[in-house]
């Protein structure tokens, strides 16, 4: 008893202290137990716990009976074999758990074969109840082609007590094939063999799975085989598997064991290995482009692909691999294309816009300045309708391999499209840069082009525009090259013109009329006027030559000698030419119908009308479509027009003759002539120049070319029109010389046709001379007093705002003759509207003060033959400013009365003489 509650012997203890070892969760049990039985005398069993002293808590069992005086008991220790029971317990529940819930059969045999005992899943997986299987064979349970096999290694398990691992087939109830995965283990107790265990797992979805793997991996390994794509898996960076492609691609019988970077270009490697290292398993890098290394040495352009893997364990890189070298030539190629021009092998207009974009943002970011020139080749157009696309464009061959050849290194020229070309100018100290590049560029024409056996001699006009200056933006800086451009042919052709310096109010204009020029037609602009052919004995009309003329709408009426030039450098001269033919030819065909006398009118034909293809057709669809007779039709050619194309021209006028359509050779002795060709020509008539008759009373070698020419023309059976006949003296001269015909202001301006039809109705010309000459008398409509100069004062004048737009332009000098508080009036070479929406700016010095005045033209006269004309503005000024401009101009009236005021921009001359030296006329207009 005291061994059990861990005590010393001693018989003093009372049972009360007995009842403290018990423990406290079964103290009260066991008290009320012992009462209980106590009481009623009757004896119990009970088993709880007590608690040593040292802490130990021991499992006891008691037994006590109770008599009258007191109570006989024993306390058995059973604490060893209540840990024995309930680990029993716990091991029969897991290995039950074990059993039941396995989710693989386990079952066990007898040695025989026969079920002991089986888990819910075997009768899951055979579809048989439990009663069904117990005490039956696992025979009938095995697909009978693999009965033996099952058989044998059951067999070995018996005979060697070793487990024994197999797979093998079995059948369902229902007849379905199981595969199976069957583990025996033998039953050995006391050193003897009872039985087998067994567990089946069920892998019929695994053996699909690995056969359906195997086939996949059959097929894709063919694919990878057999692929036109390189594919490799490389360890630690070097080969273990490579594809046939992938070896023939670098030229190697196989790349495995071969390091992956010893493919890879050496300029390449270290872009390559950084980003494939730095990869981690899942990752990749797509489409990565790179050169390698073919085992001969050559270079090729490959398309990786790179990811990351986990292979056998370890980290690798698979890769698949696409030759890219003949695309990437493609690719750069066209490339290439879309950046150059196929002819001449310059960057085209593509790379023009976006280099030069590129430019501008680095120009205006270092703040430096950047220039713009454009290229273009003079009369370019005659050389394509001349000799065929071919010649041209060898010609633009030779031209931009010169153009190229003279350029340094640094610098670009770029072709536009067509004759035109552009050269951009970075990084620039001064103007002289500029124009000592463009002059070198106009000296690479100088030296003649062969092409074909052909000698071509040809000019190049440049405009400049210089950034920031003359804009700051692509379409700013191309549109005021370009203007700078056209301003260059304006000027002669085969020179250089910047913008802000050159451009002034006339080629500002001659801009505009360039742009409008085109849509002339469509909006009915343009009309024709006619001037009158004489018989010189009877004074009868015996003709009409047509000429163009054009109401623009905010130039007014505009001279041929200012848009018929722009019409041929563009080309257009060729429609416009084939919309006079038209509209002369249903006039005449009008005049006919109205049954007045029949006339012949003369129209004007350029060189690009006569050269072109089908001319021949163009005029007789027009002569059949008026309705005019063909002998009532005259085309009038230059003698310029046939010194290049004498075959063309000859064969063209041949055919004019077979349709009795007559020709006249105009402005006849200006040119180069000679009298083989005059005689060759199918002429009917020539047309003496108006620079002869001008001085047909005062110059005697005039007068000796013109008895010539007149004598020329008879013997060649000729008939013969003197142009420009303006006085009585100069008719009588020619009347007296037999000339046929007389053309010119003596008799008439050109007029409209409802005019000249009044002319008809008279049959007989007289002389007009004295009307035409009568110069129109402006009213005078001052507020103010004016100050004439006789000594006018000398402006720099430019365009201030065109249409509500300012302008900004370089000056234009102009002679100021008269000048008040309200306005001025001024001399010039160039004829302008009177147009309220174009407002003009006068720069000049009057007794020392700059004044800078603003107005619009309120009338025109014109003077000198139209080659000068005379200007009233009316100015728009603030009044304290025209109160200050009325002191200094009271101020002027008084020094000029005192002779030539100092500081003041004052011109001592003859201002018209002045502009006349300065106006460079051409001879003579084709059209006009």
């Amino acid at each position: 008893m005291f061994v059990i509650h861990g005590i010393d012997n001693d018989l003093t203890v009372k049972l009360e202290e007995i009842f403290n070892f018990k423990h406290p969760d079964d103290r009260k049990r066991v008290f009320e137990t012992f009462s209980l039985s106590d009481e009623a005398k009757t004896p119990y069993e009970i088993e709880y716990r007590i608690v040593r002293p040292n802490g130990e808590v021991r499992y006891v069992v008691e037994s006590t009976e109770f008599f009258s005086n007191g109570a006989l008991g024993t306390i058995q220790d059973i604490t060893e074999n209540k840990n024995l029971r309930l680990q029993l317990i716990e091991e029969q529940q897991y290995y039950k758990s074990l059993f039941e819930n396995n989710p693989d059969a386990v079952f066990s045999f007898n040695l025989h074969g026969n079920f002991l005992s089986c888990n819910s899943a075997l009768q899951d997986m055979f579809g048989y109840s439990k009663e069904e299987l117990l005490n039956g064979n696992f025979e009938h349970l095995v697909e009978i082609g693999y009965l033996q096999k099952t058989q044998d290694h059951f067999m070995k398990t018996i005979r060697t007590r070793l487990p024994q691992n197999y797979e093998t087939t079995g059948i369902h109830k229902n007849g379905e094939i199981i595969d199976l995965y069957i583990t025996n283990i033998p039953i050995i107790i006391n050193n003897e063999l009872e039985g087998v265990y067994g567990i089946a797992k069920n892998i019929t979805e695994k053996k699909a799975m690995e056969q359906s793997l195997l086939e996949a991996e059959t097929k894709y390994r063919s694919i990878v085989e057999q692929s036109i794509v390189g594919v490799f898996i490389a360890q630690n960076e070097v080969f273990i598997y490579t594809n046939p492609q992938l070896n023939k691609m670098l030229g190697y019988n196989s790349l495995i064991g071969l390091d992956i970077l010893e493919t890879i270009h050496d300029e390449d490697r270290e872009a390559i290995s950084s980003k494939i290292l730095s990869l981690t398993e899942g990752q990749s890098i797509q489409n990565i482009s790179h050169r390698a290394l073919k085992q001969d040495g050559s270079i090729i352009i490959c398309e990786v692909h790179y990811t990351r893997i986990l292979h056998m364990g370890k980290i690798a890189t698979i890769g698949t691999v696409l030759d890219i070298t003949d695309r990437r030539k493609t690719e750069e190629l066209n490339q290439y294309l879309a950046y150059h021009d196929y002819l001449t092998d310059l960057p085209n207009r593509r790379m023009f816009e976006e280099q030069l974009e590129k430019q501008l943002i680095m120009a205006q970011f270092y703040n430096k300045k950047l220039a713009v020139l454009l290229i273009d080749l003079d009369r370019f157009k005659i050389v394509n309708d001349t000799f065929g696309h071919s010649i041209g464009d060898a010609l633009l061959k030779q031209f931009a391999n010169r153009l190229k050849n003279c350029l340094d290194e640094s610098q670009t020229s770029y072709r536009l499209g067509g004759d035109e070309f552009c050269i951009v100018l970075t990084d620039m100290n001064n103007i002289h840069e500029i124009m000592s590049l463009s002059n070198k560029i106009i000296q690479i024409t100088k030296k003649e082009f062969i092409i074909k056996g052909y000698e071509f001699n040809i000019t190049a006009s440049i405009g400049i525009s210089v950034s920031p200056e003359d804009g700051s933006t692509l379409e700013s800086l191309f549109k005021n090259a370009d203007t700078a451009l056209y301003f260059s042919k304006s000027q002669g052709r085969d020179q250089a013109q910047c913008y802000s310096s050159s451009l002034n109010v006339q080629s500002f204009k001659k801009f505009n009329l360039s742009n409008d020029l085109r849509k002339a037609i469509d909006k009915k602009e343009f009309f024709l006027e006619y001037m009158p052919r004489v018989d010189t004995k009877s004074t009868e009309i015996l003709g009409a030559e047509a000429l163009i003329r054009w109401n623009h709408p905010d130039w007014g009426l505009v001279s041929p000698t200012e848009f018929i030039p722009i019409a041929e450098e563009t080309g257009l001269i060729v429609p416009i030419g084939e919309w006079v033919l038209r509209e002369a030819c249903k006039q005449n065909k009008q005049w006919q119908d109205m049954g007045l006398p029949p006339i012949t009118v003369s129209v004007n034909f350029s060189v690009l009308q006569l050269l072109k293809q089908n001319i021949l057709q163009t005029i007789d669809e027009i002569v059949d479509e008026s309705g005019i007779s063909p002998d009532r039709l005259e085309i009038e050619i230059t003698e310029s027009s046939f010194i290049s194309n004498e075959k063309e021209v000859t064969q063209l006028l041949v055919e004019l003759k077979k349709r009795k359509i007559k020709a006249s050779l105009d402005d006849f002795g200006t040119g180069y002539s000679s009298l083989y060709l005059l005689k060759r020509l199918a002429l009917d008539t020539i047309k003496i120049d108006k620079s002869f008759v001008e001085e047909i009373l005062t110059d005697p070698v005039n007068r000796s070319i013109i008895e010539c020419i007149l004598n020329l023309a008879k013997a060649l059976q000729m008939n013969v029109v003197a142009e420009g006949v303006e006085t009585a003296e100069q008719y009588t001269f020619l009347k007296e010389r037999k000339c046929d015909e007389i053309q010119g202001y003596y008799f008439s301006r050109p007029i409209d046709p409802e005019e000249f039809t009044h002319l008809l109705k008279n049959k007989l010309m007289i002389n007009q001379s004295s009307k035409t000459k009568q110069e129109k008398q402006i009213a005078n409509r001052r507020g103010y007093f004016r100050v004439n100069l006789k000594n006018p004062l000398v402006a720099g004048m430019t365009i201030s705002m065109f249409k509500g737009k300012r302008v900004d332009l370089g000056s234009t000098e102009v002679f100021i003759t008269n000048i008040g508080p309200s306005g001025l009036k001024f001399l010039l070479g160039v004829k302008l509207p009177v147009n309220d929406d174009i407002i003009f700016k006068f720069r000049t010095e009057i007794l020392n003060q700059a004044y800078e005045l603003h107005g619009n033209i309120a009338w025109s006269n014109e003077i000198e033959g139209g080659e000068v004309y005379e200007y009233g503005v009316q100015f728009h000024i603030e009044k304290n400013e025209q109160l200050e401009l009325v002191k200094n101009l009271n101020l002027l009236a008084i020094k000029i009365r005192e002779g030539v005021p100092s500081n003041t921009q004052i011109f001592v001359g003859d201002p018209v003489s002045r502009i006349k030296e300065q106006k460079n006329i051409p001879s003579s207009i084709p059209c006009c």
